[in-house]
């Protein structure tokens, strides 16, 4: 089954729309349904000179002129957005990112709006389907001037009572014995206020990343760094290094990163991509792997 909305609407603001995302704690969906999809179109401005400026200035080594990291920004608020819409069925607080796929398909014009195309794929739910298949995706399809220069799809976890205790149940992280293929390339400290200043500039404000007295509210002693902040140092480092903009990006988001934290950077070059990972600073946590592909 899909359900389209074929009329652009303008995106709001992130911070309003997570305001209102407080609202739909309400929502207790165990209803038997099968899996749908839900379409809306959104259009939204380019992002503006100083918001680009601060972007590339925040991460440092990017080369390309819009981030694909950056797009990400722009597609959570269209997430955001259709997660509040009566038709989707959980709280939206109630969701943890756990994998994105960024595409650069064509040159992105800096100057021109973007027209988004929005699709969620609500899965099957009910009392017999396993919490850990509820997953929807949200695929955004960005379109400048009737072309399509890009495409985010992100994979969402939603998490509810009888899978709390996912976590005691995962085995204990295995020792990292990087091969000779594999690279230490960078090491970051990241400071316990670095949730805030990321929030700031990309308009995430989701509580769990701002103050340990909000965080702790949704299950974390301290705030947890933005898995997108992670992907995007990750973007900026790999551009600096290979001085080419990357087109391609997949990545899965293993464990949390609690501010304050040290954490590493490693790579593995391969001929036809780069892959890498994001550890703890002693090398036994993965936090994040993905792979990237260039111009």
């Amino acid at each position: 089954m899909e359900r389209v909305d074929n009329h652009p609407q303008k995106l709001a603001p992130m911070p309003s729309m997570l305001f209102r995302s407080l609202f739909t704690l309400q929502r207790s969906d165990e209803s038997e349904a099968d899996s749908e999809t839900l379409e809306k179109h959104y259009s939204i401005p380019a992002p503006a000179d100083k918001q680009l400026e601060k972007y590339h200035d925040a991460f440092g080594g990017f080369v390309s002129d819009v981030p694909l990291a950056m797009l990400y920004c722009i597609a959570q608020r269209a997430h955001l957005a259709q997660m509040l819409d009566d038709s989707f069925p959980w709280p939206a607080p109630g969701l943890v990112h756990v994998s994105n796929k960024l595409e650069r398909h064509a040159v992105i014009q800096t100057d021109q709006s973007f027209q988004l195309v929005s699709k969620v794929k609500v899965p099957k739910r009910g009392p017999d389907v396993s919490p850990r298949r509820l997953r929807p995706q949200f695929t955004v399809e960005f379109w400048q001037n009737g072309e399509k220069v890009a495409t985010c799809t992100s994979v969402y976890q939603v998490m509810k009572g009888d899978n709390s205790n996912a976590k005691a149940k995962k085995a204990p992280p295995k020792p990292f014995e990087p091969d000779d293929g594999w690279d230490n390339l960078a090491h970051w400290q990241l400071g316990s206020g670095m949730g805030r200043r990321y929030a700031r500039i990309s308009g995430d404000f989701n509580p769990i990343h701002l103050h340990p007295l909000v965080s702790r509210w949704f299950g974390f002693e301290k705030p947890i760094i933005h898995g997108m902040y992670m992907m995007a140092r990750a973007q900026a480092e790999l551009e600096r290094q290979q001085s080419k903009a990357v087109t391609y990006i997949d990545v899965t988001f293993k464990r949390p990163v609690i501010l304050p934290a040290r954490v590493q950077l490693w790579v593995n070059c391969e001929e036809d991509k780069t892959k890498y990972e994001v550890r703890s600073g002693d090398h036994t946590s993965l936090k994040l792997e993905g792979s990237v592909r260039f111009d």
